[in-house]
């Protein structure tokens, strides 16, 4: 499985287009949203078909570097002429894109090891170059990230989609011995409540020819609330909207690594000096780990025909 994960990685890897640098902006927003979804949606479809968590974990540092190429992308379109001196969000939490994209990206990061990667995410829907003050703040995702984002001052007690999301607002409120009545009650109320939801009544929508695939019903949110605030689940493990392996998957990797040293998040452009002497890693080279000093120049890796390249400092030893 880890043989084939790499692999189905380096082919997404290999879909960077050449012709890049002619296409119109544009054309690389739209594909680069699609991209995002399409992602989401195998990283869900994996998990359907009972197939390995640890080829989700694997692709998830590849869909954050996605996400903050569609930003940059968006923000040069912003920027350019043709957006008329609008500024449009890059994920609007208004919108459809707050389960398609939001609530997905920061769930599923959270249960595959990358919670201390929420600040990357929330740059982007911020995204404080359109509104000083940054979007309207979301109840529910404020609270998933507060514990790894710093500063970002009292979450507001609705959720900006309302149904099904405000309701997990008062696990957060509640007394720890109430949340596990509370998320099985969210669970049982789930698929009603979210009738208004993209992924709502998707199932009788399987015909290939109509375009439509069905990818499976999971509360990807209760489980991060239910990982997140250390609920037992006993009551709703087997609740076919809760995916419980995942949750699973989560509490093991974090007793694995309570022994490990926190490492500093560091992110240095290719092409740009080293900020700190120490090993780095990028996704545009997962199998590599190269050691730098402080003050080499980061590799661009023209030959990977990746775009821009970013490195990640990833500890001393």
């Amino acid at each position: 499985m880890a043989q084939l994960g790499a692999l189905c990685i380096s082919n997404l890897c290999a879909t960077k287009p050449k012709h890049k640098a002619n296409a119109k902006v544009g054309k690389i927003i739209s594909a680069g949203h699609q991209r995002l979804q399409d992602v989401l949606n195998l990283m869900s479809l994996q998990y359907s078909a009972g197939g390995d968590i640890t080829f989700i974990q694997e692709l998830y540092p590849y869909l954050l570097h996605w996400t903050e190429e569609y930003a940059e992308s968006s923000h040069l379109y912003n920027l350019s002429s043709d957006a008329g001196g609008r500024y449009v969000w890059h994920i609007s939490l208004g919108t459809e894109d707050y389960w398609y994209i939001a609530l997905r990206l920061i769930c599923l990061g959270l249960l595959t090891g990358y919670a201390d990667q929420m600040d990357r995410i929330m740059l982007i829907i911020d995204y404080t170059e359109a509104s000083p003050e940054g979007q309207e703040k979301d109840g529910l995702i404020e609270r998933l990230i507060a514990p790894f984002v710093a500063d970002r001052g009292t979450p507001p007690n609705e959720a900006r989609r309302h149904l099904p999301y405000r309701k997990l607002i008062k696990v957060f409120n509640a007394e720890p011995e109430h949340r596990s009545a509370l998320i099985l009650q969210y669970l049982e109320d789930w698929y009603e409540a979210s009738r208004r939801e993209p992924y709502y009544d998707q199932h009788p929508q399987t015909d290939i020819n109509e375009g439509f695939s069905f990818f499976g019903y999971w509360s990807w949110e209760a489980a991060a609330v239910t990982w997140l605030l250390g609920i037992d689940d006993t009551s709703y493990r087997d609740h076919q909207f809760y995916p419980k392996d995942l949750v699973d998957f989560a509490r093991s990797q974090g007793k694995q690594d309570t022994t490990e040293p926190e490492i500093e998040r560091i992110k240095v452009k290719g092409g740009e000096k080293c900020s700190k002497t120490g090993y780095w890693t990028t996704p545009a080279q997962p199998e590599t780990r190269p050691y730098f000093n402080q003050g080499e120049i980061l590799p661009t890796l023209p030959h990977m025909d990746w775009g821009e390249v970013y490195w990640y400092f990833d500890g001393g030893e």
